[in-house]
């Protein structure tokens, strides 16, 4: 088929889609006005914080409204056009930009349904169509050979891409409360896998720590919020950790460290009354309850000098932890106890869950970086490392668990490995991994004339040539 051929058959299918687009304006659409309602209890200066740190229209994603939706049975026009676009777009940076603009103009679509209350099955199709996109995006970006200093026009679609991702974070969080409760556990799976996606794209164009954090931060002050933002931000940041490689990791941690700071500095300057609508905005905002009670305890941690917020915090966090165990039911796993008033005071409380994924109780776990043990050389004045209470917990081989490797570093302990310590975590030596020696604590070699031992179920570092007592003889 002659270029000339392809050219008029385009021209048409074009025209096509945009005639029937007309027709298909009487779909009915919701607005986000008619969804939201305020409760009594609530006040409109909360719920208007909450519509600013979650809700995303089509102008933010740079798109226009979706007149086409998937349950149209001239869907497939839009599809074809798509397709056409594509064919026409021979830059292969460009091919990936317009990927990127189909998978904004599906995730609105996916909106547009759910808040028209559309059939469930119709819904799932919806969101099998967004992943599909998303997957499409890191395919196009793997065929992109430089990285973003090596190419302009990649750092300009790197920067796009990374304030559109975040977007489609608060977007997808709003839509798990909205979806049915048949395609809940589907919306969640596309949450997650779109991090995955996020973290594999951004990452393989741009392989700079430092650039990596700064161009999330400046996204991330670049998008309208609220005066609680930050806390939504470092949301964000600490599910993507989990998705990033290794070699990103700590220019993530540190835009964590950058926003917890942000959001502290925010809350100490803000008014009594609006220190007390962050305890309704976090009621209402949608996320992970068990995240979120993780950034209140690394809060908390931070404001020991403002003994009326502190107090506001643990407000916050017994309702948090209410939250937490009705998610747990809906679940359908076994009701949790509530813990107490008052419960855990002094440390962070941490959801125990069992092999199901199901919270079976609350731990208090104090971490140990209270003071730093006599005899351990503090760097000069100056020089000082500053740790912020992020929950990243590591195992010290002390036995006692610290906030974060950082802490543990501090304190002039070996990190034996990541993760709380276990009341019971070894049967035998085998069961215990070798210290990590090098100036973090983190260099995988192993320490010449240490070894870790199982002993009385705990592992604990000791010199080569000691052995472990019998059962019974522990001290």
């Amino acid at each position: 088929m002659t270029k000339i051929t392809w050219c008029f058959l385009s021209i048409f299918v074009l025209a096509t889609i945009f005639s029937f687009s007309g027709l298909i304006l009487a779909q009915e659409v919701v607005s986000d006005n008619e969804l939201i309602t305020a409760p009594a209890s609530v006040s409109e200066e909360v719920i208007e914080a909450v519509s600013l740190d979650e809700d995303v229209e089509p102008e933010d994603l740079e798109i226009g409204e979706p007149r086409v939706l998937p349950d149209s049975p001239f869907y497939f026009l839009k599809n074809w056009g798509r397709g056409i676009q594509e064919l026409f777009t021979l830059n292969t940076i460009a091919k990936a930009k317009l990927r990127a603009r189909f998978a904004n103009e599906m995730l609105m679509e996916l909106k547009r349904m759910i808040q028209a209350e559309r059939d469930p099955e119709e819904i799932r199709e919806a969101i099998e169509n967004y992943q599909r996109e998303m997957e499409r995006i890191r395919e196009r970006a793997e065929k992109i050979k430089e990285k973003a200093q090596e190419n302009p026009e990649i750092e300009e679609f790197l920067d796009k891409f990374v304030k559109h991702q975040l977007l489609h974070q608060r977007l997808l969080e709003k839509l798990e409360n909205q979806v049915p409760s048949e395609v809940l556990e589907k919306i969640r799976q596309a949450r997650e896998r779109h991090l995955e996606k996020f973290a594999e794209v951004m990452t393989k164009l741009e392989d700079r720590g430092e650039k990596i954090r700064e161009r999330l931060e400046e996204q991330m002050e670049g998008i309208e919020g609220s005066k609680y933002k930050n806390f939504k931000n470092l949301e964000v940041l600490l599910e993507l950790e989990d998705k990033v490689p290794e070699q990103a990791k700590e220019a993530i941690r540190k835009a964590q460290e950058n926003a917890l700071r942000r959001l502290q500095g925010d809350l100490e300057n803000m008014s009594l009354q609006d220190q007390e609508r962050f305890k309704d905005y976090l009621e209402k905002i949608g996320g992970l309850k068990e995240r979120q009670l993780e950034i209140l305890e690394s809060l908390r941690s931070e404001l020991e000098e403002i003994p009326e917020l502190k107090e506001q915090i643990f407000q916050i966090r017994e309702r948090l932890l209410e939250r937490i165990r009705e998610g747990n039911q809906e679940l359908n796993c076994p009701e949790v106890e509530k813990p107490v008033s008052g419960f855990c005071q002094e440390g962070r409380i941490v959801a125990k869950r069992d092999n199901a994924g199901c919270i079976i109780s609350f731990e208090c776990v104090i971490p140990a970086e209270v003071e730093i043990p006599p005899g351990i050389e503090v760097p000069p004045p100056g020089e000082e490392e500053v740790c912020i209470t992020l929950w990243d917990p590591v195992c010290g081989a002390n036995g006692k668990t610290y906030s974060n490797a950082c802490f543990a570093r501090l304190a002039g302990v070996m990190i034996a490995y990541n993760g709380k310590c276990q009341e019971k975590e070894c049967e035998t030596d085998a069961d215990c991994p070798q210290p990590r020696c090098g100036p973090t604590g983190t260099i995988s070699v192993r320490c010449i004339g240490l070894k870790a031992k199982c002993i009385g179920g705990i592992c604990q570092i000791v010199p080569m040539g000691i052995e472990a007592p019998p059962p019974g003889k522990e001290d």
